[in-house]
């Protein structure tokens, strides 16, 4: 029998291997785009190509995920360190791109994001099983809220160095910085993430016959699908600018790479407070209008990103886009990892990542081309993220459903 001695052990692990898995990835996803213009030359057409093959590679492994999860689930822990080891080490590598041939620079490039973005998703279908399993569902909203904040703050620490870096060396020089000092976090959550165990081994596994009756049976379910649709617009309608925040800052701003790392820093922190706030509030209103106020109280980002044209600015708003952003991310976390039945969480957690994924990535794909036509069109990318956002949070309000947790 699993005491609570053993259980407080390996929470405290995970958490600490999650918050120096998030130091080390946001450094180099955050710079990436910003990594890709500067240094490999990408145009608005190859971030759209980027921004697809990020987002596409996350729903292709997710899907792979809830296969391999149900079949091997004795095996799940080991998903989770494999992939996951590939996808931390991974992301910093790419940093070194332009260190290679010019011919191989951008394929590498490409590549890299796309092998450490499906690494990423399967390690998060076994970590997603793995950890509801170990937290269980009634101290889910305390538990997910404080490691949330705990990793936001290690996102603006990370972040915090690397715009120390931009401050005081010559561009490729900072680049170079960022990136081991996000290779080096990486090595340190690998060792954390190899200690970790799981403590539900005996969970039975799944024939290919019983994966694809479960499968079927989530993708017919009405309990399902009408929070999958509401979560998957709502994701398409975000990543219509996907790919222009970078290009548009960076290009009609006048911002540089300090910009991207103190408005993302701020964010981090405002949405490690946001955490806190809606954790609470949450327990008193119900995560469903948790989730629908959140998806509301985004829609004016985009339109106010174009409105301001100084960091002051920028940094005001990253302020509340991070508040708001928790109340989102948080009451999604919970749908996701409780609103389905044990048995079809894998399943439940791999389709709607997948489609929220294909969506988000054809979205950013569509924004990139209609954009690359003039700056109206551009900016009319933006303001229709704003009012998307608006019609699926009355959507979100109609039809998702409430799910208890205390």
């Amino acid at each position: 029998m699993l005491t609570e001695r053993e259980r407080a052990r390996v929470l405290s692990i995970w958490k600490a291997e999650s918050a120096t898995y998030s130091f080390s990835v946001n450094i180099s996803v955050t710079m990436s785009q910003a990594y890709a213009i500067k240094l490999l030359n990408f145009d608005l057409d190859l971030l759209g190509t980027m921004v697809l093959i990020h987002l596409s590679s996350v729903g292709f492994g997710f899907f792979l995920g809830s296969i391999l999860v149900p079949a091997y689930r004795t095996r799940r822990i080991l998903f989770w360190k494999v992939f996951g080891i590939s996808n931390r080490c991974l992301w910093p590598l790419l940093g070194f791109s332009h260190l290679l041939p010019d011919r191989y620079r951008v394929s590498a490039f490409l590549a890299g994001i796309a092998v450490a973005q499906l690494s990423g998703s399967i390690a998060g279908v076994a970590s997603g099983d793995v950890g509801a399993d170990l937290v269980g569902r009634e101290g889910a909203v305390k538990f997910f809220s404080s490691i949330n904040s705990l990793n936001m703050v290690a996102n603006a620490l990370g972040l915090a160095a690397a715009t120390a870096f931009f401050s005081f060396l010559p561009e490729r020089e900072s680049y170079a910085a960022s990136y081991l000092v996000a290779l080096s976090s990486s090595t340190a959550s690998s060792v954390l993430l190899l200690m970790l165990k799981d403590l539900s081994p005996s969970v039975p596994s799944r024939s290919p016959r019983e994966i694809v009756a479960d499968f079927s049976s989530v993708v017919r379910s009405g309990e399902y699908s009408s929070y999958i649709a509401v979560v998957t617009v709502f994701t398409f309608i975000v990543n219509l600018p996907g790919a222009l925040w970078n290009y548009y800052l960076l290009n009609f701003l006048g911002g540089d790479e300090r910009w991207i790392a103190i408005k993302a820093v701020t964010a981090n922190l405002s949405q490690s407070l946001g955490f806190r706030v809606w954790s609470m509030l949450s327990r008193k209103v119900g995560l469903k209008k948790t989730l629908y106020l959140g998806m509301a109280l985004t829609s004016p980002i985009p339109t106010a990103f174009t409105l301001l044209p100084s960091l002051v600015g920028q940094v005001l708003l990253e302020m509340y886009s991070g508040f708001v952003w928790a109340a989102y991310n948080l009451a999604n976390n919970i749908y996701t990892l409780y609103l389905p039945r044990r048995a079809s969480r894998a399943y439940f957690i791999a389709l709607i990542n997948l489609s929220s994924n294909v969506l988000a990535s054809a979205a950013s794909r569509a924004g990139a081309s209609a954009a690359s036509v003039s700056l109206a069109i551009m900016n009319i990318v933006f303001y229709a993220s704003t009012i998307g956002r608006v019609v699926a949070a009355f959507a979100a309000k109609k039809l998702a459903q409430e799910v208890p947790v205390v």
